[in-house]
Protein backbone atom coordinates (compact mmCIF):
# COMPACT_ATOMS: atom_id res chain seq x y z
CA UNK A 1 0.00 0.00 0.00
CA UNK A 2 1.53 3.32 -0.77
CA UNK A 3 2.02 5.78 1.59
CA UNK A 4 0.75 8.50 0.45
CA UNK A 5 -2.16 7.90 -1.71
CA UNK A 6 -3.17 4.91 -0.33
CA UNK A 7 -3.08 2.52 -3.78
CA UNK A 8 -2.92 -1.29 -3.33
CA UNK A 9 -1.69 -3.22 -5.54
CA UNK A 10 -1.40 -7.29 -5.48
CA UNK A 11 1.96 -9.70 -5.83
CA UNK A 12 0.81 -13.36 -6.71
CA UNK A 13 2.06 -16.10 -4.53
CA UNK A 14 5.45 -17.60 -6.73
CA UNK A 15 5.05 -21.11 -8.06
CA UNK A 16 8.68 -21.74 -7.13
CA UNK A 17 8.91 -24.34 -9.61
CA UNK A 18 12.72 -24.89 -11.10
CA UNK A 19 11.10 -25.59 -14.76
CA UNK A 20 9.54 -22.37 -14.75
CA UNK A 21 11.14 -19.47 -16.52
CA UNK A 22 10.19 -16.52 -14.12
CA UNK A 23 10.20 -18.06 -11.25
CA UNK A 24 14.09 -18.26 -10.52
CA UNK A 25 15.61 -15.12 -11.63
CA UNK A 26 17.26 -14.32 -7.94
CA UNK A 27 17.79 -17.79 -7.19
CA UNK A 28 19.90 -18.09 -10.67
CA UNK A 29 21.54 -14.56 -9.75
CA UNK A 30 22.59 -15.19 -6.21
CA UNK A 31 23.94 -18.45 -7.56
CA UNK A 32 25.93 -16.55 -10.03
CA UNK A 33 27.35 -14.47 -7.34
CA UNK A 34 28.34 -16.93 -5.03
CA UNK A 35 30.28 -18.56 -7.57
CA UNK A 36 31.95 -15.71 -9.01
CA UNK A 37 33.10 -15.35 -5.18
CA UNK A 38 34.84 -18.76 -5.82
CA UNK A 39 36.56 -18.10 -8.83
CA UNK A 40 40.78 -18.38 -8.16
CA UNK A 41 43.01 -15.99 -9.76
CA UNK A 42 43.27 -18.08 -12.93
CA UNK A 43 42.33 -18.77 -16.62
CA UNK A 44 39.47 -20.82 -17.02
CA UNK A 45 38.26 -23.43 -19.77
CA UNK A 46 35.01 -23.69 -21.24
CA UNK A 47 34.28 -27.45 -21.95
CA UNK A 48 30.89 -29.41 -23.14
CA UNK A 49 30.54 -33.10 -23.04
CA UNK A 50 27.86 -34.16 -25.30
CA UNK A 51 25.90 -36.97 -25.26
CA UNK A 52 25.50 -39.43 -28.78
CA UNK A 53 22.51 -39.46 -30.40
CA UNK A 54 22.16 -43.25 -30.84
CA UNK A 55 21.77 -43.16 -26.62
CA UNK A 56 19.29 -40.60 -26.93
CA UNK A 57 16.23 -43.15 -26.75
CA UNK A 58 17.74 -45.05 -23.51
CA UNK A 59 17.99 -41.39 -21.92
CA UNK A 60 14.36 -40.58 -22.47
CA UNK A 61 13.89 -43.36 -20.80
CA UNK A 62 15.95 -43.69 -18.30
CA UNK A 63 16.71 -39.93 -17.27
CA UNK A 64 18.57 -40.26 -14.27
CA UNK A 65 20.23 -43.09 -14.69
CA UNK A 66 22.02 -41.52 -18.07
CA UNK A 67 22.69 -38.18 -16.78
CA UNK A 68 24.27 -39.75 -13.75
CA UNK A 69 26.71 -41.18 -16.27
CA UNK A 70 27.48 -38.53 -17.64
CA UNK A 71 28.37 -36.38 -14.63
CA UNK A 72 30.28 -39.27 -13.26
CA UNK A 73 32.25 -40.20 -16.56
CA UNK A 74 32.85 -36.55 -17.44
CA UNK A 75 34.23 -35.96 -13.90
CA UNK A 76 35.98 -39.07 -14.03
CA UNK A 77 37.68 -37.55 -17.47
CA UNK A 78 39.06 -34.32 -15.96
CA UNK A 79 40.03 -35.87 -12.61
CA UNK A 80 42.30 -38.85 -14.31
CA UNK A 81 44.04 -36.38 -17.03
CA UNK A 82 44.62 -33.53 -14.04
CA UNK A 83 46.34 -36.26 -11.63
CA UNK A 84 48.09 -37.56 -14.57
CA UNK A 85 52.36 -35.73 -14.48
CA UNK A 86 52.41 -35.80 -18.09
CA UNK A 87 49.31 -33.35 -18.21
CA UNK A 88 49.56 -31.57 -14.85
CA UNK A 89 49.71 -33.34 -12.19
CA UNK A 90 47.23 -32.23 -9.19
CA UNK A 91 43.65 -31.66 -7.85
CA UNK A 92 41.65 -29.89 -9.98
CA UNK A 93 38.21 -28.87 -9.77
CA UNK A 94 35.15 -28.71 -11.81
CA UNK A 95 31.60 -26.64 -12.06
CA UNK A 96 28.84 -28.65 -14.26
CA UNK A 97 25.45 -27.75 -15.81
CA UNK A 98 23.53 -30.07 -17.16
CA UNK A 99 21.21 -28.95 -20.49
CA UNK A 100 19.24 -31.14 -22.28
CA UNK A 101 17.69 -28.81 -24.92
CA UNK A 102 18.59 -27.28 -28.41
CA UNK A 103 17.43 -23.84 -29.09
CA UNK A 104 14.40 -25.62 -30.67
CA UNK A 105 13.37 -27.54 -28.31
CA UNK A 106 15.15 -30.51 -29.73
CA UNK A 107 16.66 -33.35 -27.34
CA UNK A 108 19.92 -32.26 -26.61
CA UNK A 109 21.52 -33.85 -23.30
CA UNK A 110 25.40 -31.87 -22.68
CA UNK A 111 27.19 -30.55 -20.11
CA UNK A 112 28.72 -27.27 -19.56
CA UNK A 113 31.73 -27.26 -17.65
CA UNK A 114 34.00 -24.35 -16.15
CA UNK A 115 36.96 -25.70 -15.05
CA UNK A 116 40.29 -23.97 -13.82
CA UNK A 117 43.56 -23.58 -15.66
CA UNK A 118 45.67 -25.93 -13.57
CA UNK A 119 45.17 -27.91 -10.16
CA UNK A 120 46.43 -27.68 -6.60
CA UNK A 121 49.00 -30.23 -5.10
CA UNK A 122 47.94 -30.58 -1.66
CA UNK A 123 51.07 -32.02 -0.20
CA UNK A 124 52.99 -29.04 -1.41
CA UNK A 125 50.88 -26.36 -0.77
CA UNK A 126 51.01 -24.89 -4.64
CA UNK A 127 49.34 -24.37 -7.97
CA UNK A 128 50.32 -25.88 -10.76
CA UNK A 129 49.66 -25.33 -14.22
CA UNK A 130 49.25 -27.80 -17.29
CA UNK A 131 52.11 -28.46 -19.72
CA UNK A 132 50.74 -26.53 -22.33
CA UNK A 133 49.59 -23.04 -22.60
CA UNK A 134 47.23 -23.71 -25.30
CA UNK A 135 44.47 -25.96 -23.77
CA UNK A 136 44.02 -27.42 -21.03
CA UNK A 137 44.15 -31.19 -22.04
CA UNK A 138 43.89 -32.62 -25.97
CA UNK A 139 40.29 -32.70 -26.92
CA UNK A 140 40.89 -36.52 -28.73
CA UNK A 141 42.40 -37.49 -25.28
CA UNK A 142 39.36 -36.33 -23.19
CA UNK A 143 36.63 -37.63 -26.09
CA UNK A 144 38.47 -41.33 -25.69
CA UNK A 145 38.33 -41.27 -22.09
CA UNK A 146 35.26 -39.90 -21.90
CA UNK A 147 34.14 -42.41 -24.07
CA UNK A 148 35.76 -45.16 -22.36
CA UNK A 149 34.50 -44.11 -18.90
CA UNK A 150 30.94 -43.51 -19.79
CA UNK A 151 30.09 -46.98 -21.61
CA UNK A 152 32.00 -48.71 -18.70
CA UNK A 153 29.92 -46.81 -16.41
CA UNK A 154 26.46 -47.93 -18.72
CA UNK A 155 27.51 -51.69 -18.69
CA UNK A 156 27.18 -51.80 -15.24
CA UNK A 157 24.30 -50.07 -14.72
CA UNK A 158 22.69 -52.72 -16.82
CA UNK A 159 23.64 -55.31 -15.33
CA UNK A 160 22.85 -53.94 -12.40
CA UNK A 161 19.27 -53.71 -13.62
CA UNK A 162 19.81 -50.14 -13.07
CA UNK A 163 18.56 -49.25 -16.81
CA UNK A 164 14.93 -50.58 -18.52
CA UNK A 165 15.75 -51.89 -21.80
CA UNK A 166 15.04 -54.98 -23.60
CA UNK A 167 17.65 -57.69 -24.38
CA UNK A 168 17.10 -57.40 -28.07
CA UNK A 169 17.27 -53.50 -28.30
CA UNK A 170 20.55 -53.63 -25.46
CA UNK A 171 22.10 -55.69 -28.34
CA UNK A 172 21.29 -53.27 -31.24
CA UNK A 173 22.72 -50.49 -29.22
CA UNK A 174 25.50 -51.80 -28.37
CA UNK A 175 26.47 -52.13 -32.13
CA UNK A 176 25.30 -49.01 -33.12
CA UNK A 177 27.58 -47.07 -29.81
CA UNK A 178 30.46 -48.65 -30.79
CA UNK A 179 31.31 -45.89 -33.39
CA UNK A 180 29.42 -43.46 -31.98
CA UNK A 181 31.08 -39.51 -31.36
CA UNK A 182 31.20 -38.74 -28.19
CA UNK A 183 32.53 -35.24 -28.28
CA UNK A 184 34.13 -32.81 -26.47
CA UNK A 185 34.43 -29.20 -26.70
CA UNK A 186 37.30 -27.32 -24.77
CA UNK A 187 37.86 -23.59 -25.42
CA UNK A 188 39.87 -20.72 -23.29
CA UNK A 189 36.76 -18.34 -22.53
CA UNK A 190 37.20 -14.75 -24.36
CA UNK A 191 35.21 -12.83 -21.57
CA UNK A 192 37.18 -14.80 -18.89
CA UNK A 193 35.22 -17.01 -16.32
CA UNK A 194 32.38 -14.74 -15.43
CA UNK A 195 31.39 -14.16 -18.95
CA UNK A 196 30.56 -18.33 -18.62
CA UNK A 197 29.61 -18.28 -15.63
CA UNK A 198 26.33 -15.43 -16.99
CA UNK A 199 26.20 -18.03 -19.89
CA UNK A 200 25.25 -21.34 -17.17
CA UNK A 201 23.47 -18.63 -15.30
CA UNK A 202 20.60 -18.06 -17.84
CA UNK A 203 20.42 -21.78 -18.23
CA UNK A 204 20.86 -23.08 -14.67
CA UNK A 205 17.54 -22.09 -12.82
CA UNK A 206 15.64 -22.55 -16.10
CA UNK A 207 14.07 -24.92 -18.53
CA UNK A 208 14.17 -25.50 -22.60
CA UNK A 209 12.25 -22.17 -23.31
CA UNK A 210 11.31 -18.38 -22.24
CA UNK A 211 8.08 -16.51 -22.77
CA UNK A 212 9.63 -14.11 -24.83
CA UNK A 213 10.16 -16.38 -27.49
CA UNK A 214 6.76 -17.73 -27.99
CA UNK A 215 5.17 -15.93 -30.77
CA UNK A 216 1.50 -17.42 -31.24
CA UNK A 217 -0.64 -19.74 -29.23
CA UNK A 218 -3.76 -21.12 -30.31
CA UNK A 219 -5.85 -24.31 -31.05
CA UNK A 220 -3.78 -25.46 -33.64
CA UNK A 221 0.00 -24.03 -33.81
CA UNK A 222 1.97 -22.98 -31.08
CA UNK A 223 5.06 -20.46 -32.96
CA UNK A 224 8.14 -19.60 -31.07
CA UNK A 225 11.34 -18.03 -32.63
CA UNK A 226 14.98 -19.84 -32.15
CA UNK A 227 17.96 -19.75 -33.67
CA UNK A 228 20.02 -22.14 -36.30
CA UNK A 229 23.29 -22.57 -35.16
CA UNK A 230 24.06 -23.98 -38.60
CA UNK A 231 23.67 -20.40 -40.34
CA UNK A 232 23.53 -18.27 -37.49
CA UNK A 233 19.99 -16.64 -38.62
CA UNK A 234 16.79 -16.52 -36.28
CA UNK A 235 13.68 -18.63 -37.26
CA UNK A 236 10.16 -19.34 -36.31
CA UNK A 237 8.97 -23.23 -35.63
CA UNK A 238 5.54 -23.65 -35.64
CA UNK A 239 4.51 -26.78 -33.57
CA UNK A 240 1.00 -28.45 -32.81
CA UNK A 241 0.30 -27.72 -28.98
CA UNK A 242 0.70 -31.55 -28.60
CA UNK A 243 4.13 -31.76 -30.71
CA UNK A 244 5.14 -28.72 -28.30
CA UNK A 245 3.94 -30.27 -25.07
CA UNK A 246 5.71 -33.56 -25.64
CA UNK A 247 9.05 -31.51 -26.51
CA UNK A 248 8.70 -29.14 -23.40
CA UNK A 249 8.28 -32.17 -21.21
CA UNK A 250 11.26 -34.01 -22.54
CA UNK A 251 13.43 -31.45 -20.83
CA UNK A 252 11.54 -31.89 -17.28
CA UNK A 253 14.08 -33.18 -15.19
CA UNK A 254 13.10 -36.38 -12.50
CA UNK A 255 12.03 -35.24 -9.13
CA UNK A 256 14.76 -34.46 -6.88
CA UNK A 257 17.40 -34.69 -9.59
CA UNK A 258 20.59 -32.24 -9.16
CA UNK A 259 21.49 -30.25 -12.25
CA UNK A 260 24.23 -28.19 -11.46
CA UNK A 261 26.98 -30.49 -9.40
CA UNK A 262 30.21 -29.33 -8.13
CA UNK A 263 33.77 -31.36 -7.67
CA UNK A 264 36.91 -31.73 -6.71
CA UNK A 265 38.54 -28.76 -4.84
CA UNK A 266 34.57 -26.87 -5.83
CA UNK A 267 32.89 -30.05 -3.75
CA UNK A 268 30.95 -28.95 -0.52
CA UNK A 269 32.77 -30.91 1.90
CA UNK A 270 36.73 -29.47 0.57
CA UNK A 271 35.88 -26.11 -1.28
CA UNK A 272 36.32 -24.09 1.99
CA UNK A 273 39.54 -25.52 2.82
CA UNK A 274 40.52 -26.13 -0.11
CA UNK A 275 39.70 -22.69 -1.49
CA UNK A 276 41.09 -21.21 1.22
CA UNK A 277 44.89 -22.68 0.94
CA UNK A 278 44.50 -22.09 -2.83
CA UNK A 279 43.96 -18.56 -2.21
CA UNK A 280 46.94 -18.88 0.01
CA UNK A 281 49.36 -19.21 -2.57
CA UNK A 282 48.40 -16.88 -4.08
CA UNK A 283 48.07 -14.17 -1.24
CA UNK A 284 44.45 -13.63 -1.99
CA UNK A 285 41.67 -13.90 0.00
CA UNK A 286 38.31 -15.26 -0.38
CA UNK A 287 35.69 -12.55 -1.43
CA UNK A 288 33.06 -12.17 0.97
CA UNK A 289 29.59 -13.56 0.46
CA UNK A 290 26.93 -10.98 -1.51
CA UNK A 291 22.81 -11.38 -0.84
CA UNK A 292 21.78 -10.66 -4.54
CA UNK A 293 18.76 -7.68 -4.22
CA UNK A 294 16.15 -7.50 -6.76
CA UNK A 295 15.59 -3.75 -5.82
CA UNK A 296 18.91 -3.19 -6.09
CA UNK A 297 19.43 -4.62 -9.31
CA UNK A 298 16.43 -3.46 -10.69
CA UNK A 299 17.66 0.11 -10.12
CA UNK A 300 20.91 -0.29 -11.07
CA UNK A 301 20.46 -2.24 -14.54
CA UNK A 302 16.98 -1.30 -15.35
CA UNK A 303 16.75 1.64 -13.78
CA UNK A 304 13.80 0.64 -12.80
CA UNK A 305 12.08 1.50 -8.89
CA UNK A 306 9.90 -0.72 -7.78
CA UNK A 307 8.90 0.84 -4.27
CA UNK A 308 7.54 3.89 -6.38
CA UNK A 309 4.16 4.36 -6.12
CA UNK A 310 3.02 3.67 -9.88
CA UNK A 311 0.03 5.69 -9.16
CA UNK A 312 0.93 9.16 -7.29
CA UNK A 313 4.59 8.80 -8.41
CA UNK A 314 5.72 10.53 -5.05
CA UNK A 315 4.93 7.68 -2.17
CA UNK A 316 6.31 4.66 -1.09
CA UNK A 317 4.66 1.02 -1.15
CA UNK A 318 4.64 -0.49 1.90
CA UNK A 319 4.00 -4.10 2.99
CA UNK A 320 0.18 -4.00 4.94
CA UNK A 321 -0.99 -7.65 4.46
CA UNK A 322 0.48 -11.09 3.77
CA UNK A 323 -1.83 -13.87 3.01
CA UNK A 324 -0.26 -17.67 3.18
CA UNK A 325 -0.77 -19.65 0.15
CA UNK A 326 -3.66 -22.48 0.55
CA UNK A 327 -4.05 -25.38 -1.17
CA UNK A 328 -6.32 -28.30 -1.11
CA UNK A 329 -6.03 -31.97 -2.06
CA UNK A 330 -5.94 -32.21 -5.48
CA UNK A 331 -7.74 -35.48 -5.30
CA UNK A 332 -10.69 -33.81 -4.61
CA UNK A 333 -13.63 -32.71 -6.68
CA UNK A 334 -13.56 -30.00 -4.60
CA UNK A 335 -10.23 -28.79 -3.29
CA UNK A 336 -11.47 -25.71 -1.48
CA UNK A 337 -13.77 -27.39 0.31
CA UNK A 338 -10.75 -28.54 2.92
CA UNK A 339 -10.18 -24.81 3.03
CA UNK A 340 -13.51 -23.10 3.29
CA UNK A 341 -11.91 -19.45 3.89
CA UNK A 342 -10.04 -19.64 0.91
CA UNK A 343 -13.53 -18.65 -0.73
CA UNK A 344 -13.52 -15.14 1.15
CA UNK A 345 -9.26 -14.87 0.24
CA UNK A 346 -7.68 -16.06 -2.66
CA UNK A 347 -4.29 -17.71 -2.49
CA UNK A 348 -2.33 -14.76 -2.98
CA UNK A 349 0.69 -13.13 -1.60
CA UNK A 350 0.80 -9.28 -0.94
CA UNK A 351 4.11 -8.17 -0.67
CA UNK A 352 4.95 -4.26 -0.82
CA UNK A 353 8.85 -3.73 -0.64
CA UNK A 354 9.80 -1.36 2.23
Amino acid sequence: MCNKCGHKSISYNSCRNRHCPKCQYSKREQWILNREADLLPVKYYHVVFTLPCELHPIAKANPSVLYNLLFKSAWYTIKTLAADQKWIGGKTGMIAVLHTWGQNLSFHPHLHCLIPNGAFIPLQQRWVYPRSRRFLFPVRVMSKMYRGAFLKLLVEAYHKNSIVWSTNSWLTLQRQIRNAGFNVYSKLPFGGPTQVLQYLGRYSHRVAITNHRILHVDERVVAFRYKDYRDGKNKTLRLTPEQFTHRFLLHVLPKGFAKIRHFGIYANRSKNKCLTHILHFFERRRKAPITFSAIIHLKQHSHIDIELCPTCMIGRLVRSKLLPPLRGDPFLPNPSALHPQSQQHPPILITYPR
